[in-house]
């Protein structure tokens, strides 16, 4: 018997405000990127304009699954259709649909696993009026996937939530106009877009006044934002704006190229710490060779530069960075550049990957690809630097006052977890923070860094923050 039936039949399509009707019982799961995470809660927002709908657990009982995929790696791909097969096979009545970027690249390898009923790309994943009746009515598959436009818009709904989050995020742009060899996301995401200024004002003004402390804004191609809106804008000239427009504001940016990290872009930085001093640079490599064959749109010398000037801008900015291992032809000696970059420079964190064949890119088919021995070796000195680079980060934050906001996720027994604005973790004990509720914004004093943890104490709770002429 299954564990749907008493929430069979399928409701009827109805207007959420009618509150008539069975609610639509909706899981979502989310793999992959901040953006993936914002389109989660967009497509939440999209539905609940069409349905009245529950959003449950992933686990239990639902109507209908949606999984919004990622396909940076084929490990990626291989979860997304473990997690199809999961959902289905615990819920035999139920719908499952695939949507984003691992639709949009590979319908037809999704389409040949029988558990999916739904298979939406990002061209058509935010207009679900147009898939999601179909998806619940029809017996056979839907596929919605369409080639991008050349000159796609800026598509997204407002949202005022993140499901079980402390802090927000943002898209303020989508898509890549980049050609790396390693990489499908272009493909996946369609050609770099970027969304309007008064646009992004709406997003911020809407999250701050619903109360989330902090926002952080991202972009399949953070640092291109603007060149394609008329009149131009850059990202300095956004962040300007918004830190101008709303003075509760408080921001951060993801990932950034080395090269456009510009003198203005640090000097906003260094004016208003509003801005949070934290970056994450898309790095990949530190040798001139492996960067090349890559085609990243920078050299070593660049990245050097711009790490110095970052670590250069404001006391204790955490620098962290992408870094791949194994790239097809890297001799020992193209390693050799990057080891040596990573331990000359301030980086607080690193992301260390190890290359794996990404079928339908052109470094998949490239020569000399490099064993997988030599790439697990690599991997793990790198690994073993950052954890030592972090802790040199670590013991210098101690004695220092940040502000932090209180996660959603518990710490060890007796303490609560924060992420200070430098972006480290941190545990403040229980019984200070128990009272103060998660998304919090605090002030607090690290004390003490001990088996790989900062421990703070919490020194002020900073008051919710207001828009003028606005209720908070």
């Amino acid at each position: 018997m299954s564990e749907l039936q008493d929430l069979r039949p399928l409701p009827t399509v109805n207007p959420a405000a009618s509150g008539t009707g069975t609610p639509l019982r909706v899981a979502f799961w989310t793999l992959g990127c901040r953006l993936n995470q914002y389109d989660t809660e967009g497509i939440k927002t999209s539905m609940a304009g069409v349905y009245d709908i529950e959003v449950v657990n992933w686990n239990d009982p639902a109507h209908l699954y949606v999984l919004n995929s990622c396909t940076v790696t084929a490990k990626a791909d291989q979860e997304c259709r473990r997690l199809a097969r999961q959902a289905k096979r615990r819920h035999p009545s139920s719908k499952v649909v695939v949507v984003g970027c691992y639709a949009q690249t590979q319908p037809d390898a999704l389409a040949a696993v029988p558990e999916i009923d739904g298979i939406v790309g990002n061209t058509d994943k935010d207009d679900v009026p147009a898939w999601l009746p179909a998806v619940l009515d029809e017996e056979s598959l839907t596929m919605k996937v369409e080639e991008f436009q050349e000159k796609p818009e800026f598509d997204s709904p407002l949202i005022d939530s993140f499901s079980g989050r402390s802090r927000a995020f943002v898209k303020i742009q989508d898509g890549c106009n980049l050609r790396c060899t390693y990489c499908l996301i272009w493909r996946a995401r369609g050609p770099g877009r970027s969304r309007s200024v008064e646009n992004v004002l709406a997003q911020l003004r809407l999250l701050v006044e619903t109360g989330y402390p902090e926002t952080i804004l991202a972009g399949i191609h953070l640092g291109g934002y603007g060149r394609d809106l008329l009149p131009r804008v850059t990202l300095p000239d956004l962040l300007e704006i918004c830190l101008k427009e709303i003075p509760g504001l408080r921001i951060r940016l993801s990932s950034m190229h080395p090269n456009e990290v510009t003198p203005r872009l640090l000097e906003l930085f260094a004016a208003d710490n509003r801005l949070r001093p934290h970056l994450h640079i898309s790095l990949q490599s530190g040798s001139d060779a492996v960067l090349k064959r890559m085609q990243r749109p920078y050299r070593g010398e660049r990245a050097w530069q711009a790490m110095r000037d970052v670590a250069s801008t404001v006391p204790d900015f955490g620098i962290g960075a992408d870094i791949i291992v194994g790239f097809p032809g890297e001799t020992e000696a193209e390693f050799e550049e990057t080891h040596r970059m990573v331990q000359e420079l301030p980086f607080s964190y690193l992301h260390v990957f190890r290359f794996s064949r990404r079928p339908g890119t052109p470094a998949a088919d490239m020569p000399d690809q490099v064993h997988p021995e030599t790439i697990s070796r690599r991997s793990q000195i790198l690994r073993n630097l950052a954890q030592q680079k972090n802790a040199e980060f670590c013991r210098s934050l101690v004695g220092t006052t940040r502000e932090a906001v209180i996660e959603a996720e518990s710490g060890t027994h007796g303490w609560r977890q924060a992420t200070t604005d430098n972006y480290v973790s941190i545990l403040v004990p229980e019984n200070s923070a128990g009272t103060i509720a998660a998304g919090s914004l605090v002030k607090v004093e690290i004390n003490d860094f001990s088996e790989g943890e900062l421990f703070a104490s919490v020194r002020e709770i900073i008051p919710a923050f207001s828009i003028p002429g606005k209720e908070v």
